[in-house]
């Protein structure tokens, strides 16, 4: 007999700075860490990504009103060297004319230290001893032996309120720089963007800088991989016909693709909750399929054979479960 029982799940508290001050809280230090690695001598429509960044900067900071900010960049001074991470703006009250004038002369050169710049960063927030907030900027992946998904979780695990949003420019979407940087966002509850250009760069920015950090629920990191379940609708709920309640979407996968990737498309999908992967030969067909949950979605989780998973998504709280009879 298969094992059933019942979740019901809501989103996160959407990030806004009118949320985060109707609450009574106030924003949380902020470290901005700026890729300068060479790759950021690449162009974009005629325009190195460096002076497209210089400006994406500059009108975050016209606009910043999101407390103490701080500014950090690497592969900015040497090449090959996966120490070359520096603080160039100590966090402070009024610092956007000394970031400004420290981002106006960074000189790309050197390499990707992603995961040790995050984490000097949140040493710097002092991340353990109170709420704390990265905004990166990469235009690559790693290459420095490190893994920036398990850092996420390491800081989000030891954090008293972690956050890392991070920005994606000039990406390919499904890279390996892709999930890193999704998958460092979602690990701390963080917002991942893609920024294609110079307009979308400045979006971006403004966007996240808009809003630093909300209170966000917290979830076991067991229910985040749960292999041989799935997750399915629950008919005649009393959650049922919610705005955005069931939220169902499934895609048919090629077969190369795996439930990890599954599991990133729910995780840069705003509108998901929670998936399952189904493998190939489910159901008769010869491909796999992602099946992605909505939010406020009353789901039950079901036992499958081997090569199903399910996932809860980081960020969801789960406000109901009980034992099916």
């Amino acid at each position: 007999m298969k094992t059933r029982f019942v979740i019901g799940l809501l989103a996160a508290a959407t990030l806004t700075t009118a949320g985060l001050h109707a609450a009574g809280q106030q924003p949380p230090k902020t470290m901005l860490v700026l890729d300068a690695s060479g790759s950021m001598w690449g162009q974009i429509d005629g325009k190195p990504k460096i002076a497209i960044a210089r400006e994406a900067v500059g009108e975050m900071l016209d606009g910043w009103k999101g407390g103490d900010l701080g500014l950090m960049a690497y592969g900015h001074r040497r090449k090959g060297d996966c120490g070359d991470i520096e603080v160039l703006q100590p966090i402070g009250p009024n610092t956007a004319a000394g970031i400004r004038r420290q981002v106006n002369a960074l000189n790309p050169k050197g390499m990707t230290p992603i995961t040790e710049a995050v984490r000097m960063a949140a040493n710097q927030l002092r991340y353990t001893e109170q709420k704390a907030t990265v905004i990166l900027v990469s235009d690559g992946e790693e290459t420095c032996n490190a893994d920036p998904c398990a850092l996420g979780k390491e800081l989000e695990a030891a954090g008293v309120d972690f956050t890392a949003h991070v920005i994606g420019f000039d990406i390919q979407k499904g890279s390996k720089a892709d999930r890193q940087l999704q998958c460092l966002a979602a690990n701390t509850g963080g917002r991942y963007v893609h920024a294609r250009n110079a307009a979308e760069l400045d979006k971006a920015l403004g966007d996240v800088a808009a809003a630093p950090a909300a209170p966000k629920p917290k979830v076991k990191s067991a229910q985040e991989w749960l292999p041989g379940y799935s997750l399915t609708w629950v008919p005649g709920s009393q959650l049922e016909g919610v705005e955005d309640g069931g939220g169902t979407r499934s895609m048919d996968f090629r077969t190369d693709q795996s439930a990890k990737d599954c599991q990133a498309v729910c995780y840069a999908d705003g509108r998901c909750a929670a998936w399952h992967y189904e493998p190939a030969g489910s159901y008769f067909i010869d491909h796999p399929r992602c099946v992605l949950k909505g939010k406020s979605a009353p789901l039950r989780l079901e036992k499958q054979d081997d090569g199903w998973v399910a996932g809860v998504k980081p960020g969801v709280e789960i406000i109901h479960a009980n034992p099916a009879e």
